[in-house]
């Protein structure tokens, strides 16, 4: 079941770095939240439609929501970003602007054999080389949903290079500041050296949040979620229909044997970046009974992904995990059909860690070389 989630005010979300007031003055934003801060919301929604707290610590809604110690059926993908009721996602690693970007266009770099002269520590048989004729650099926005379509299917526009337009994210949300000092709560006076500023994220009037819920037996038709880092409240409810049935309904045909596979939401693998089913030697592996080799990736920098267990009072554990964006070639040993490459990757959570929080998930595309 999808919902649409719409602040009603600014958020605050920040990465997975400690922020200490007193320690440090600047909280580092992200938008939008890791799957892990959305599902905790979504489960505290559903916990107080259905009952209290001192339910949920019984165990009452156990094979749903689970207890303070362990998960139910909860399951979801996202979150997406929207504008109307299009969704925009992270821009594939393997699409560049050019360093001026002047005109928010993405070009895509070329699959290549690793050039023998090539001095890097990257193990893999085939790089992404950017052969054109001007400097590329990673841009900085989303791409909609038609356009990342178009990326998988490889498209005939991949044959001239130039692929689409990006939007910008202070076409979807800006940052606002805030500035605020720690105070006694005996005498309100502020205490000093604990002055500190975080970033607001104020969506633009017409973008909100998509989330696919799944594993309940019953469905709420929505209602009041708290949102962030100070509990902002925002509006939930169903929404009619599939807004990623443009993704989810193509037919793929590897003519070479080979598909790449898009990261959505971050990843957390226990090898990090690799996979857990992939060996770290020869970079083969078995997945759902496909027999798969990994021949290039572009993956970006490591993301801190942590929390604070309200449960156990303790933080949780941190994470290096894979970010959104990030891009894996993988060739096909076996006779396997393109339909059950599908089955197994396309719009599924695929991270060796917390699958069910919405992290890894993955969707394909063709390769033609």
């Amino acid at each position: 079941m999808w919902y649409k989630i719409e602040p009603f005010d600014t958020l605050f979300f920040r990465d997975g770095r400690p922020f200490t007031m007193g320690a440090e003055t600047w909280a580092n934003p992200i938008f939008p939240p890791y799957p892990s801060t959305l599902y905790g919301a979504i489960r505290t929604w559903l916990i107080f439609e259905r009952g209290t707290l001192k339910d949920f610590e019984r165990g009452k809604f156990k094979d749903e929501l689970g207890t303070p110690s362990e998960k139910g059926s909860l399951r979801i993908r996202g979150p997406f970003i929207a504008l109307g009721d299009i969704l925009y996602f992270p821009i594939p690693n393997d699409l560049l602007a050019k360093k001026d970007k002047k005109d928010n266009k993405l070009f895509k770099i070329d699959l290549l054999e690793k050039p023998k002269i090539l001095i890097s520590d990257y193990p893999l048989r085939q790089a992404l080389i950017n052969k054109s004729d001007f400097e590329l650099d990673d841009p900085d926005g989303f791409i909609y949903l038609f356009s990342l379509k178009d990326y998988l299917t490889d498209s005939d526009l991949t044959n001239r290079k130039e692929i689409f337009n990006f939007t910008e994210k202070e076409d979807i949300f800006i940052q606002e500041k805030k500035t605020g000092i720690k105070r006694s709560r005996r005498t309100l006076s502020s205490k000093k050296g604990y002055l500190y500023r975080i970033p607001m994220i104020r969506l633009k009037r017409e973008a909100s949040l998509f989330v696919e819920i799944e594993g309940l037996d019953n469905y709420p038709e929505g209602g009041l979620i708290q949102l962030g880092g100070e509990s902002k409240i925002a509006k939930i409810g169903k929404y009619t229909g599939d807004p990623l049935e443009a993704l989810k309904g193509r037919t793929f045909k590897f003519e070479d044997r080979i598909f790449k596979l898009y990261l959505a939401t971050p990843a957390i693998f226990k090898n990090g970046w690799l996979p857990e089913w992939i060996d770290r030697e020869n970079f083969e592996g078995k997945y759902n009974g496909i027999n798969l080799k990994l021949i290039a990736c572009s993956v970006g920098k490591y993301i801190l992904i942590g929390g604070w267990d309200l449960a156990r009072k303790r933080p949780k554990p941190m994470y290096k995990a894979v970010p959104a964006g990030s891009v894996y070639y993988f060739e096909i040993l076996d006779d396997t059909q393109a339909e059950k490459v599908k089955e197994t990757f396309h719009f599924k959570n695929i991270s060796d860690i917390n699958p069910e929080e919405g992290f890894g998930l993955s969707f394909i595309g063709e390769v033609k070389l």
